[in-house]
């Protein structure tokens, strides 16, 4: 009979304690609902069958209606299936009715079950408003940008012209912000993270399944992999991004067989990375791989940077051939002059083009989408290309120096909630999720040096996910220890 309020006690601080029982029944329920549409998908995707429309849209059908009889009791679920078919969602559109198709479905279903939420009011302690308010910022300064293009242009061609566009733009913060209030606590949120990893291995299988199709063909351009993106580059920004939690989570368990089992993922990853030939996906990944080494420890740093130079400096051949021909491929040399290749060169001018909008409007920007229409009048020779390979000067350029400034500061935030969990947390896939967020932060600084990889959910989805999934596992660190100190 004693014994009972000491057991007692050590359930409710089990239940109390994030680190306890995350992986538990909620997380193979999740998982096992999963896979009845991961059964159908995987044979279609990975092996081109066909299946009749009626049977594909039957499925889609019966299991949102699942989700719907779901969401009454639990979100989970659905936000599971977000992050899972959002980084397929430009392959797999899912045509419903004109301008409406699965993502909208989906994003229309995050906030219904917010409206829920809103009614239960489950969420005792209080949302972490410090992130909240940042991305609302950056959220507002965004789409002040909209306005003043609609004043420019007028609201007909701004719709026209760019209601498309707008309206992927904010996909990103409808995705943070339902995930940020129904994400309840921080055994959810590991779940979270740990569907997250899952959906980016289906992606990674996808991208290797592609390049062991275009592994024989000779010419650069069209053997590279386009992933479920349908896009190099954007593939490439996903997977550096994607690759931040399994960084974490090998580096905090290097003297475990458990880290070394991740081998093959890595090897996968490189692989396809080399096969989209993305100068900004080999920057961002190799970014996120030093920090996180780097943050890990400055000893385990430079022994990792001096093995590593010997293990290159011995085996060059360990460079794929391809990544090298691709790096060359930045300058050329002609009459015995280096100069640009074409593809820097188109860059250079896009951003001399993008810092001269910068500084005619620094506070406002020339509006929302407006550097298509307005790059003539930067540029010295006619470009082609719409976009100026280059986030922050994407950003600058069309919505000015504070707008910038905010979003940098969110990417920051990511850095300083990933080193804060991986110092804080008492589990080991706690610290794996916060060094992951320091390495996904380091890859977001990388990626958009040449380009915008942050402007389409598909791309950005893991990004935002992630902060979310962070700044609940933060706030409810906090949480545990203002009723310790009580």
């Amino acid at each position: 009979m004693k014994s009972a309020p000491a057991e007692t006690q050590a359930v409710a601080a089990a239940d109390d304690d994030p680190a306890q029982g995350w992986a538990g029944p909620q997380l193979w329920s999740t998982l096992r609902l999963l896979a009845v549409p991961a059964a159908i998908a995987l044979p279609v995707a990975l092996f081109g069958l066909e299946l009749p429309d009626v049977v594909l849209y039957g499925v889609a059908l019966g299991f949102g209606a699942v989700l719907l009889f779901r969401m009454r009791r639990e979100s989970e679920t659905l936000l599971a299936v977000a992050v899972c078919y959002l980084p397929l969602s430009k392959s797999y559109v899912g045509p419903i009715a004109p301008g409406v198709n699965a993502t909208n479905v989906l994003e229309l279903m995050l906030l219904l079950a917010l409206f829920w939420e809103a009614l239960r009011n489950r969420q005792g302690q209080s949302s972490p408003r410090t992130d909240a308010r940042l991305v609302a910022l950056w959220g507002g300064l965004s789409v002040l940008s909209m306005v003043t293009e609609t004043l420019r242009v007028g609201p007909s061609e701004f719709y026209s012209a760019h209601a498309e566009t707008a309206k992927a733009w904010l996909d990103q913060f409808v995705v943070f912000y339902a995930f940020l209030h129904l994400i309840r606590d921080g055994k959810m949120a590991r779940r979270v993270a740990l569907y997250a990893m899952i959906s980016s291995l289906f992606v990674l299988a996808l991208g290797f399944v592609e390049w062991i199709d275009k592994r024989d063909i000779d010419s650069m351009e069209r053997s590279r992999v386009l992933g479920p993106q349908l896009q190099p580059n954007d593939l490439g920004g996903y997977l550096a991004y994607s690759a931040g939690p399994f960084l974490g989570l090998l580096l905090c368990n290097l003297t475990r067989i458990r880290g070394w089992l991740l081998a093959p993922y890595f090897l996968m990853l490189v692989r396809v990375v080399v096969a989209t030939f993305s100068r900004g996906a080999y920057l961002g990944l190799g970014l996120a791989a030093v920090c996180a080494a780097f943050f890990r420890g400055r000893v385990f740093f430079a022994v990792s940077a001096l093995a590593m130079t010997v293990l290159i400096s011995q085996f060059p051949s360990l460079i794929p051939e391809s990544m090298m021909e691709r790096l060359g491929q930045t300058t050329i040399t002609s009459n015995q002059q280096d100069s640009f290749d074409k593809s820097a060169e188109t860059r250079l001018t896009l951003w001399n083009a993008a810092i001269d909008m910068t500084l005619e409007n620094p506070i406002l920007g020339k509006g929302f989408g407006s550097f298509a229409g307005l790059k003539w009048k930067y540029t010295e020779t006619t470009v082609e290309e719409a976009d100026n390979h280059n986030m922050f000067l994407f950003i600058s350029s069309q919505m000015g120096i504070p707008a910038l400034v905010a979003f940098a500061l969110v990417v920051l935030r990511m850095f300083q909630l990933g080193a804060t969990l991986y110092r804080r947390c008492s589990d080991g896939f706690g610290r794996s999720v916060g060094l992951g967020g320091v390495a996904m932060a380091a890859a977001v600084i990388g990626v958009n040096m040449f380009g915008s990889r942050m402007v389409d959910i598909c791309v950005s989805v893991e990004f935002w996910v992630y902060l979310a999934v962070l700044a609940v596992m933060w706030q409810q660190i906090r949480t545990s220890s203002a009723k310790a100190i009580q």
